[in-house]
């Protein structure tokens, strides 16, 4: 394999470039021929909580200006630390281009919220904008992030069309939006009927959320580029409900254990000082929250990134992920514990641990040498310049 692979990247590289082969064609090894690519994230959690302290204390001290470069510090620190085949993962974006980004959130939050301090109707109307400029900065987002991210000096980029997130987010933001206006109505109007609509509606809502997640994904991982590779994403609705059923029933098993538990300790509680207050009963259903919130978020994390990146590929690069599901819940319940008993300073380290286990459970299936696939990718710097630009490909 070693031999042949050598003799097939050589007569590769005696090419001339001239006559380059165009990117639908890019070669790709012989039939039955893969080459498994590990992901490798090598950071120290105490590098992380230096950074992270001083990211904290400075948005702290700037009232929160410095957040766009406190976020580019964190991404840089993790992207450089990241192998796939050998080279790094790299980002290029200069902290200044995500204020237009910030300061449009902050606009519109703070016009949301001085609207609703001025009458109920003119809070909703200005939610109403947000939530229709929404599905723009998702665009702005992903557009921006792939763009000014690179691998071996080449960038990547996402091919999604302006038009395409409105279709992917319609759905998720009508049911809210529809939502928000009939509470403001049962709230005006004091009409039963108006409680039973939102509740039905909040109820497809919820239904229809595991078609939200498929549609976004749709859009998002459909529309990557790698050099000449155009990405697919190929999930049907079916097992992105199934996925749903799972986290629905995972839900309901966790939320039963913890009521449990939590009516134990309320019994205990009751027994050794009395009649609980208020405080007490609040701080027992906050805390029964969070735990089951502890549980629930990883394994719908695991579960997701399993499904979305083990159909993400073509027919010369695929990814895999083996994220133990039982593995990630129970380190984010350990890191919940830790960050309690710390009052929130294990943090860095917590973050540290999560990224890797779930950077380090990916790997790269390619039928396609890198330094092929290199070859027929612009450099980053060149892309830059404005020199030729980049090849594409269904491959």
């Amino acid at each position: 394999m070693s031999e042949m692979r050598a003799a097939y990247v050589g007569a590769m590289a005696s090419a001339p470039r001239a006559a380059a082969v165009p990117p639908a064609e890019v070669p790709r090894l012989p039939r039955g021929n893969v080459v498994k690519l590990p992901v490798v994230l090598n950071v120290r959690a105490s590098d992380y909580a230096r950074i992270w302290i001083v990211n904290v204390l400075l948005t702290l001290l700037t009232l929160g200006l410095y957040l766009p470069w406190a976020r580019v510090r964190s991404q840089r620190y993790f992207l450089r630390r990241t192998l796939v085949a050998g080279h790094v993962l790299d980002y290029h974006a200069p902290p200044a281009r995500h204020l237009p980004r910030y300061g449009l959130v902050l606009a519109l939050v703070a016009g949301v919220v001085g609207a609703c301090m001025g009458s109920p109707l003119a809070g909703l109307l200005a939610f109403s904008m947000a939530l229709a400029v929404t599905p723009l900065a998702v665009h702005t987002s992903l557009t921006q992030r792939m763009a000014h991210t690179s691998w071996a000096g080449r960038r990547l980029n996402f091919k999604g069309q302006f038009t395409a997130v409105y279709g992917a987010l319609l759905m998720p933001l009508m049911g809210v939006l529809i939502a928000a206006w009939l509470t403001l109505a049962g709230a005006t109007f004091h009409h039963p009927l108006w409680w039973v609509a939102l509740g039905f509606v909040i109820a497809l809502w919820l239904l229809g959320v595991p078609l939200f997640w498929w549609a976004y994904f749709h859009y998002r991982q459909g529309n990557l580029e790698l050099g000449p590779l155009r990405l697919w994403w190929q999930v049907s609705p079916v097992a992105m409900v199934m996925l749903w059923v799972r986290t629905a029933a995972w839900s309901v098993l966790v939320s039963s254990l913890v009521m449990g538990l939590g009516a134990i300790g309320l019994g205990a509680l009751l027994w050794w000082r009395g009649p609980a207050n208020g405080p007490w009963l609040l701080s027992t259903g906050a805390f029964s929250l969070a735990a089951v919130l502890a549980a629930v978020v990883p394994y719908v994390q695991a579960r997701l990134q399993n499904l979305v990146w083990n159909k993400t590929g073509n027919r010369a690069l695929r990814f895999r992920s083996l994220l133990s599901v039982k593995g990630y819940v129970l380190l984010q319940l350990r890191h919940a514990l830790l960050l309690v008993l710390t009052l929130g300073f294990y943090w860095p380290w917590a973050v540290v641990a999560s990224r890797r286990m779930r950077t380090e459970a990916l790997t790269v299936w390619a039928r396609v040498d890198t330094e092929v696939l290199k070859a027929h990718w612009t450099p980053f710097a060149q892309g830059q310049a404005g020199a030729a630009p980049k090849r594409r490909a269904n491959a």
